[in-house]
């Protein structure tokens, strides 16, 4: 029996928990590299999360629908988009980026480690 739209969702839903989860982790223990100290962040609902630092601030959006979200950097003194992208989560747990079939998707905590990295 192939799961109903709502079933989807909620399995996103739970995905999207985790992988925010894995998010926060890695923004904690880049936040004790960072030479301006401590960074902040924000959940925003529903599904959404900020990362700021004193220089860059990493956006990330997830839409449990479908299982998609949307990620960009940007920079708060010079009010500019350094970069942007796509992700989409898997059923199965691991993260494909920019919606590219020729890459192998990332484990769920080696994606996270990836999009983090952004904001260094």
């Amino acid at each position: 029996m192939a799961p109903t739209s709502g079933d989807a969702q909620k399995l996103y839903q739970e995905l999207w928990i985790s992988f925010a989860s894995l998010l926060k982790a890695y923004a904690a223990a880049v936040s004790l590299a960072l030479p301006e100290g401590a960074l902040k962040i924000t959940d925003r609902e529903p599904g959404g999360l900020e990362l700021c630092t004193a220089s860059k601030t990493l956006s990330i959006s997830f839409d449990s629908r479908g299982g998609s979200g949307q990620w960009s950097v940007t920079s708060p003194k010079e009010n500019t988009t350094a970069s942007s992208g796509t992700f989409k989560i898997h059923p199965a747990g691991n993260v494909s980026f920019d919606g590219s079939a020729s890459d192998t998707p990332l484990e769920m905590d080696a994606a996270a480690e990836a999009l983090t990295a952004r904001i260094l």
